[in-house]
């Protein structure tokens, strides 16, 4: 019966006092302490106190007219990135040119524990590259719905924030959505690796201190960001990769689609072809990490290839590595369209996400792509928020 009594005292008083949620921590703690209350009981009753107060709050600024958006809303991330760019191209009609390549503003939150949403916009060029909402029952099954990354190869998995050279591997993105992509040819913009969609992903049979199997199935609309269909039918993609030792990875990915554009040559739009075939494989040990891709491509009737390696060495942990990176492309095997970049660079964090990077590229293109080689220098000024 005291126990009662006390519950009820302190729930009104919670409920009607000014006094600081502080005062009340010490005299739930103090009640705790003396086994008046169990801890359970005293936390409820905090929360239940902040609640009100929170309600009460946002209703006297507004008025009434907005209610409690937070109640639901555990907690919201706000954050970004931005990227300076200064390149020089010894081929390019302006060969120095130094731009705000992107400016990045990122919302992260959490509805229920198993429920979080995500969304990523552009500012520098507005445009809204990611939206989506993530259901994580268990690791080994996850549902994600929206506009998202597409579960192909594992370069293009990368945020750029995080990616070891200042662009992405030509190969990589002419053949997985990105600048070069035919899916260019059909919305007008580089759709950077992402499409609207369905995945489940997860990862499973856990050995030692790692997962031996990841995986990522989904289906897609196929038109790339921002985008409307223009045909009826969706597009597949899927990978699944191994790690029998921790630290190594190897698998493989695919796309299965098609893709409506203006084909060179053609008088009018039509439906074509566009599948991909990716064998993945990287390795971390301490200051080491290397990565190697293959893809081979079908666009309509045109075959293409690309292969690309990359070394990266940090001679600091976390501070400065070096990168060195051979690609292969070929964008179009029946013709030999052949182009091979060679990039050596530095990166240098000054502090955790935010660094300086230094790339050197040379560009060897056979004489049927009919563009000149060149060398490029390219230096960018990264900070993330």
């Amino acid at each position: 019966m005291k126990k009662a009594l006390l519950l009820i005292f302190f729930a009104g008083i919670s409920l009607s006092s000014l006094i600081a949620q502080d005062s009340n921590k010490q005299l739930l703690d103090k009640l705790v302490e003396k086994e008046i209350l169990s801890q359970d009981e005293a936390d409820e009753l905090l929360d239940s106190s902040s609640e009100t107060k929170q309600e009460s709050k946002i209703e006297q600024n507004d008025e009434g007219n907005v209610h409690n958006i937070f109640k639901n809303i555990p907690f919201v991330n706000i954050g970004g990135y931005g990227m300076l760019m200064h390149n020089y191209n010894n081929t390019a009609k302006t060969k120095h040119d130094t731009q705000i390549r992107v400016m990045f503003l990122a919302i992260r939150g959490n509805i229920t524990n198993e429920l979080s949403y995500f969304v990523l916009t552009e500012l520098a060029n507005p445009l809204l590259y990611e939206f989506y909402a993530d259901w994580k029952p268990r690791k080994e099954f996850n549902i994600r719905a929206g506009q998202a990354k597409t579960p192909i190869g594992m370069e293009n998995q990368l945020s750029l924030t995080i990616l070891e050279t200042v662009f992405n591997t030509r190969s990589i993105s002419s053949l997985m959505g990105m600048g070069g992509d035919v899916l260019q040819l059909q919305n007008g913009r580089n759709n950077t690796g992402r499409d609207i969609g369905v995945q489940a992903y997860g990862s499973f049979i856990e050995v030692s201190d790692h997962d031996l199997m990841e995986y990522g199935v989904g289906i897609y609309q196929g038109s790339g960001v921002m985008s409307n269909d223009k045909n009826n039918s969706k597009d597949f993609a899927g990978s699944l990769l191994f790690q029998p030792i921790k630290g190594f990875r190897i698998g493989g990915s695919t796309y299965l689609g098609e893709a409506t554009y203006l084909k060179p040559g053609d008088l009018n739009e039509a439906k074509h072809t566009r599948n991909r075939w990716i064998a993945s494989s990287d390795f971390r040990s301490g200051p080491l990490y290397a990565r190697a891709e293959w893809i081979y491509a079908k666009d309509s009737n045109i075959e293409k290839e690309g292969l690309t390696g990359l070394l990266q060495y940090y001679f600091v942990p976390d501070k400065f590595n070096v990168i060195g990176k051979v690609d292969y492309l070929n964008h179009d095997k029946k013709n030999n369209n052949e182009v091979i970049d060679y990039l050596v660079g530095v990166d240098y964090y000054f502090y955790n996400r935010c660094r300086v990077q230094l790339n050197y590229q040379y560009s060897d293109y056979s004489a049927s792509w009919a563009e000149k080689d060149s060398h490029r220098v390219i230096g960018q000024l990264q900070i993330v928020f």
